[in-house]
C-alpha cells in the first residue's frame, strides 16, 4: 500500500528535481512504482510517444471532458483507474523515496485520453472564467476558478514501470487495450451519472418497484428469473419510446415532448404493462411479456404511433391498451408467428433490431384495426 506524497525540490543549474513517494513491487518480473501525483505536476513530467500510443480520439476526449466538468458543476466526486506510465530508467530510488531525473519524462501507456480531457477541461474552464470576468459575472468567475484548482490538485493514481524496453512498452499498451473490458451494463445502470437516460431510468424504476419486480444488475434475464424486466431493458424502452432508436443512442436526449414531462410519461408507459399483460406476466415459459424484445417493441410501437398518427406520447401509450383484448401474450399467439421456433414452440430472436421492428409493426396493425386510421 503506497504512502502517497510529493515533493518538488529546486536544484541550482540542473533544473527541477521531482521527488515521489510511493512503494515498489514486482509484476511479471518488472519493477513497478505505485504512487500518486497532483494533475498539475503530472502534466509537467509526462509525454506521449506516438510510436507507442494510438492517435488521440477527439470525440472521446470531449466525452470525458464533459463528464469531468459536469461532475464539478454538480458537486460530485469522480474516479478514474490508475494511469500507467513507463519511466525508461529515469526514476531512481533514494533513501527517502524516489526521484525523477531533471529534464526526464514519464511516457504514458494507459490514460492518454483521460489526461488530454483533464487538460481540455482546464482550458475550457479558463476560457469561461475569462468571459465571466469580462462581463462582470465575478461570482461565476470565482466559482470557475475553484473548479480549475480542483482539477489541478486532482490526485492521479499511477503505476510506473521503471525499466521496460521499447518493445515491452508496445506490448503492454497492446495487452491493456486488447484485454480491456468495459464496465458491465448492470454496473453502468446502477452507478453511471453521466447519461441522462440512465438517470431517468433509475428514477422511473424507483417509482415502479412496488408494481413489478425489476432486475437491478443483470442486463439479460434468464427464463427462470422472477423479475419482469431489467434496468437495462427499461432504458432501451425509454429511448425507443421517445426517440424511436433501437440501436446505440449517442448524444443528448431528444424527448419529442416537454423534458419536464419525460419522467411522468415514462412511468405511464410501464404502468400500462399492468393493464395489458396477463397475470404472472414474468413467467417466460408461458408468456412472452417478460422478453426484452417484446417490451422494447411496445415502446417502439408507441413512438411510431406518435409519428404516423400525430399523437402525443401519452395518447400513443393509451392506444397500447387495445392490445389487452387482441393478444394472449402466449408464445404461439399469431402476433408472434415471426418469432416462433417450430421445434421448441417458443419465441426466439426477439431482441434483434429487425425482429423488434416486426413485432412493433404487428402491434401497430392490431391497434389501427381497432379504431385508429392508418
Amino acid at each position: 500500500m503506497p504512502i502517497i506524497n510529493l515533493g518538488v525540490r529546486n536544484m541550482t543549474d540542473i533544473g527541477v528535481l521531482t521527488r515521489i513517494m510511493g512503494s515498489a513491487y514486482n509484476q511479471f518480473g518488472k519493477k513497478v512504482l505505485a504512487t500518486q501525483l497532483r494533475y498539475a505536476t503530472l502534466e509537467a513530467v509526462f509525454e506521449v510517444d506516438e510510436e507507442v500510443q494510438r492517435k488521440l480520439d477527439p470525440k472521446r476526449r470531449v466525452e470525458i471532458r464533459e463528464f469531468i466538468i459536469q461532475s464539478l458543476e454538480e458537486g460530485r466526486d469522480f474516479y478514474f483507474s490508475p494511469f500507467v506510465f513507463s519511466a525508461r530508467g529515469a526514476i531512481r530510488q533514494t533513501e527517502d523515496g524516489w526521484e525523477l531525473t531533471p529534464g526526464s519524462k514519464l511516457y504514458i501507456i494507459d490514460g492518454q485520453h483521460r489526461s488530454a480531457s483533464f487538460s481540455s477541461a482546464i482550458s475550457h474552464l479558463k476560457s469561461r472564467k475569462e468571459s465571466a470576468e469580462e462581463t462582470g459575472r465575478l461570482d461565476e468567475a470565482i466559482k470557475l476558478q475553484t473548479y480549475i484548482e480542483r482539477l489541478k490538485e486532482y490526485p492521479v493514481a499511477m503505476q510506473v514501470f521503471l525499466d521496460l524496453t521499447a518493445s515491452e512498452e508496445k506490448q503492454l499498451f497492446t495487452d491493456i487495450n486488447t484485454e480491456r473490458r468495459e464496465a458491465h451494463i448492470g454496473q453502468i445502470m446502477l452507478y453511471d451519472q453521466r447519461d441522462p437516460y440512465t438517470e431517468l431510468t433509475r428514477t422511473v424504476a424507483a417509482k415502479l418497484q412496488s408494481i413489478f419486480e425489476i432486475e437491478q444488475s443483470l442486463s439479460r434475464i434468464s427464463i427462470h428469473n422472477s423479475a419482469l424486466t431489467s434496468l437495462a431493458t427499461m432504458k432501451r424502452c425509454i429511448i425507443a419510446l421517445f426517440e424511436g432508436i433501437l440501436t446505440v443512442k449517442k448524444g443528448p436526449p431528444y424527448y419529442r415532448c416537454n423534458p419536464k414531462e419525460a419522467e411522468e410519461i415514462a412511468v405511464e408507459f410501464f404502468q400500462v404493462w399492468q393493464q395489458i399483460f396477463p397475470k404472472r406476466s414474468a413467467n417466460r415459459f408461458k408468456f412472452v411479456s417478460g422478453y426484452s424484445g417484446v417490451q422494447i417493441a411496445l415502446a417502439y410501437c408507441a413512438n411510431q404511433l406518435t409519428r404516423t398518427h400525430n399523437l402525443s406520447c401519452k395518447e400513443a401509450i393509451h392506444e397500447l391498451k387495445h392490445l389487452k383484448f387482441e393478444c394472449s401474450w402466449k408464445h404461439d399467439d399469431p402476433m408472434f408467428r415471426h418469432l416462433l421456433d417450430p421445434v421448441s414452440s417458443k419465441i426466439k430472436g426477439h431482441s434483434a433490431t429487425r425482429k423488434i421492428q416486426q413485432t412493433s409493426l404487428e402491434f401497430k396493425k392490431k391497434i389501427e384495426q381497432g379504431g385508429l386510421k392508418p
